[in-house]
């Protein structure tokens, strides 16, 4: 049996009293430094918010770009924030799952310098961050196109505005929250080129901080789902700059403008009633200078008769905002440049505001600011920012509508990039989980309102982890987007599809009940099984489904989301590609699991737990040769439980570490006292990926055999297929010290994985267990005994020797004797067996008779 393999630590306690350097470069308003030079933006007080709740202390360290990465290589600094996880990177440093930031890259430039596509880069030259990502990135997009772009490094975003502003570059390439926030500041405008969509994390070094990482994965996956976590509202807080003026800072100096030379012009015209002659030039280079001013500006400057609701001055600007001219616009009623329902609402405040001045409750000084799609001439609309105020005109002493409209369609396309990006899932296109919530909330309510039935389905992929690791990533990410695509041909209207995270989707079917979602979800795993094109082949990929309905088995978003799940692994546990709704069974399941898991925690301190020995047996010569320890726990009120229960607890719980080093002790021990048996047999421990990955595991086992003086010869460790190979690089580092010190390294239940071979050597196994599921049907499968065949000869070409488990009849034993297999384990010689009468068997075993009886085909 044995000790697990393949589950992370799912809950963690909190690292208290750890200090943590954190190196920051100036990138606001992510990372910055604060006027009295202590760290500030987004980033910063997000980690600020984990440290706080984790306990840790903080040590902000200022530097370069270049030179921080390499200090966090070094190990000089413990952390670094706005780090893009690229391949390169990756390899040399660690990084949490979830995105602390969504981010891109985009070009700015000086106004005067038209760039509206990537060609107007050729013979520019474009200031870019050295040895970034943006400059790897852009310089290979430009080299594809054969541009002749000079490119202008420099050490910051900071420098590249710089540099533009003063003129040594014609443009600079910075992240879009860099860029956005400081635009205004150096005089430059955002163009339409938009590359480089990156997700930005926390980085370690190398091998470091795991914990750091899983706390702060934890803080992530828990606060993006709530609105009101710190999480949001450090990032709405960082969205505009506090003490910035809500609407732009160019209205302000328009209007103003407008009004001094209104002014100016009635000063003028008083003037003129004492000297008409005098004044008469003086009014006219006024006039001059107020046209200057109205039609130099980009925005549109407009004057509106709010009584007839017409225009009587539209500047030039409007025909490039709408390709009417000035007198067309002048021409048509307001209604004509609106839609119609902003029409209506526009006249509607505009009664309202005329009214209220009227009664002198509003302020002659209110200035409004709305957001408002207009028509252009071909009959597309163009978004638009208008800004207004009612000023009196002087000689009528009738109210005028002055106002500022300017083109904030680049600004709306980045809103929508922001939403698509928060709501919605970048690989598929489908809603992800956040977007998910919303819409099920919605359809509940409908569906109670209703009072129709609604069905919750939970999609999990079988195996698709085998694809990442044989084919790649990439060819990962393309299943995923072709079973989004598949998914979506299945939706009826009104239905809803997401994905919510990895390899799982959920769907959502109004109305429905338990037969019309069996119904899809059987639809949906045929279309899902049939084949998918790859590099190198097909891949017929498997499904499982959980089922769970409103309103009985839940009426709330969570509840059923958990109770599809619930289904979904029952799916699993049934055998995958198939269906299972939820039952109350499930939840039994549940509360037995979650109680399990509390008694395990004082199973070992109680001395519940205890270890028992099934011999190995050589089918040469019928020896005992050894012996698998296997973990047993008696629990005082429950009995023996089943170890297909409680290690698969302790893999979840992380308690398997705990437990694993003592059942090395406890078998090491047992070893060392067999020192005096006949043949002196080795003792063999499963260990889990949990304990490889410990600092110091190796270190550790060796002072343990040392300290008993037992041989490392005596003391084999077995790794399951799936953890060797899902981990090849962790079980290489820690295990490769084992194999010079002389321990056998086996991998258990063989054949039963799904990546290649070619680490078998590489990691210096020495022996190959074949799994029982081979074993049980040798005489009625003839593939299974074409495995085992096949096993036993791999295992001969690479120079190792196998290790039959499970073996209970003779004839298993007489097929795996003349096919190769070197050793058997299984009830057909000797069940688990308490220690002392393990030994007491290899006292008065006798090797020869036993192996001519079972020869002879009589067990016993």
């Amino acid at each position: 049996m044995r000790l697990g393999w393949l589950a992370w630590l799912l809950t963690a306690a909190p690292l208290h009293a750890l200090t943590l350097r954190v190196g920051y470069y100036d990138n606001p308003p992510k990372v910055m430094r604060a006027s009295d030079g202590s760290a500030s933006g987004s980033l910063v007080e997000l980690l600020q918010a984990i440290a706080a709740e984790e306990g840790w202390s903080l040590q902000f360290v200022a530097c370069e770009w270049e030179w921080c990465l390499q200090q966090l290589q070094a190990g000089a600094l413990d952390l670094m924030p706005d780090v893009a996880a690229t391949p390169e990177r990756q390899a040399r440093f660690d990084f949490h799952q979830q995105p602390a930031l969504l981010s891109w890259s985009q070009i700015y430039s000086r106004p005067s310098v038209r760039v509206t596509t990537l060609l107007d880069l050729d013979g520019r030259r474009v200031a870019v961050l050295q040895g970034s990502v943006q400059q790897q990135v852009l310089q290979s997009m430009v080299e594809g196109f054969d541009l002749r772009t000079e490119w202008v490094p420099v050490a910051s975003f900071a420098a590249a505005f710089e540099a533009v502003a003063q003129g040594r570059a014609d443009a600079a390439a910075t992240n879009v929250h860099f860029g956005d926030y400081h635009m205004r500041a150096y005089g430059l405008v955002s163009t339409p080129i938009v590359f480089n969509p990156a997700r930005l994390y926390y980085a370690v070094p190398k091998g470091r901080h795991t914990d750091v990482l899983r706390a702060i994965d934890r803080h992530l996956q828990r606060w993006s789902a709530d609105p009101a976590s710190p999480y949001h509202q450090i990032m709405r807080r960082w969205a505009m700059p506090q003490g910035v003026v809500r609407w732009p800072a160019w209205v302000l100096p328009a209007v103003g403008g407008l009004l001094a030379a209104a002014l100016a012009l009635g000063l003028a015209t008083l003037w003129l009633r004492r000297q008409v002659r005098a004044a008469t030039a003086e009014l006219r280079r006024s006039e001059r200078r107020y046209r200057q001013i109205t039609e130099s500006v980009a925005d549109v400057i407009w004057t509106l008769d709010p009584r007839t609701q017409r225009f009587t001055y539209v500047s030039p600007a409007v025909q490039r905002l709408r390709g009417y001219t000035p007198e067309e616009v002048m021409a048509q009623p307001l209604d004509a440049v609106l839609l119609p329902d902003d029409a209506r609402r526009v006249r509607e405040r505009l009664v309202e505001r005329l009214a209220a001045l009227d009664a002198g409750t509003l302020d002659t000084g209110v200035v409004e600011v709305l957001e408002l799609p207009q028509r252009r001439k071909d009959g597309s609309l163009v978004w638009t920012e208008v800004v207004t105020r009612l000023v009196r005109e002087p000689d009528s002493g009738r109210w005028e509508v002055l106002g500022v409209t300017r083109d904030i369609s680049e600004r709306r396309a980045a809103q929508q990039r922001i939403e698509q990006l928060a709501r919605f899932d970048q690989l598929t296109g489908l809603p992800n989980r956040t977007q998910l919530y919303t819409v099920l909330q919605r359809l509940l309510e409908e569906a109670r309102a209703d009072a129709k039935p609604l069905a919750v389905l939970v999609l999990d992929l079988d195996h698709f982890k085998a694809v990442n690791e044989s084919q790649g990533l990439s060819v990962g990410d393309a299943v995923l987007a072709e079973v989004a695509r598949r998914l979506t041909q299945q939706l009826r209207v009104g239905d809803v599809a997401a994905r919510t995270g990895g390899d799982e989707f959920v769907v959502v079917l109004p109305g429905a009940d338990a037969a019309q979602a069996a119904q899809w979800a059987r639809t949906m795993l045929s279309v899902l099984g049939q084949p998918h094109r790859l590099p190198d082949g097909e891949l017929a990929l498997g499904g499982s489904v959980g089922v769970a309905l409103f309103p009985d088995d839940g009426q709330e978003v969570d509840a059923l989301l958990r109770r599809a799940d619930a289904a979904m692994h029952e799916a699993k546990a049934a055998g995958r590609n198939t269906v299972r709704f939820y039952a109350a069974a499930q939840q039994q399941r549940a509360e037995r699991l979650l109680r399990l898991s509390t008694a395990l925690g004082m199973a070992l301190t109680r001395g519940e737990l205890y270890l028992q020995y099934q011999p190995q047996v050589d089918l040469r010569d019928g020896r005992i040769v050894g012996a698998e320890a296997l973990l047993r726990w008696r629990h005082p009120e429950w009995g023996e439980v089943s170890p297909a229960e409680f290690i698969p607890v302790a893999e979840d719980t992380g308690r398997i570490v705990e437990i694993g080093d003592w059942v090395l002790r406890e078998a090491l021990a047992a070893a060392r006292r067999w020192s005096d048996l006949p043949d002196a047999p080795y003792v063999a421990v499963n260990v889990s990926v949990l304990q490889v990955r410990q600092p110091g595991f190796a270190e550790r086992l060796q002072a343990l055999v040392q300290s008993l003086a037992l041989p490392p010869q005596r003391v084999e460790l077995e790794v399951t297929e799936s953890v060797a190979a899902g981990h090849a690089d962790v079980v290489r580092r820690t295990l490769q010290p084992l194999v010079q010190a002389g321990f056998p390294i086996a991998i258990d239940d063989f054949g039963t994985g799904y990546s290649s071979l070619a680490y078998l050597r590489r990691l210096g196994f020495r022996r190959l267990k074949i799994d029982r599921a081979f074993v049980q049907d040798i005489g009625r499968d003839a593939d299974d005994e074409a495995i085992i065949r096949a096993i036993v000869q791999l295992a001969r070409t690479l120079g190792l020797s196998t290790v039959a488990e499970g073996v209970e009849t003779v004839q298993q034993a007489q097929f795996l004797a003349a096919v190769g297999c070197d050793v058997m384990q299984g009830w057909l010689f000797s069940a688990a067996l308490a220690e002392a009468d393990f030994a007491e068997l290899c006292r008065h075993h006798d090797a020869p008779g036993w192996r001519q009886r079972w020869l002879a085909g009589q067990a016993g």
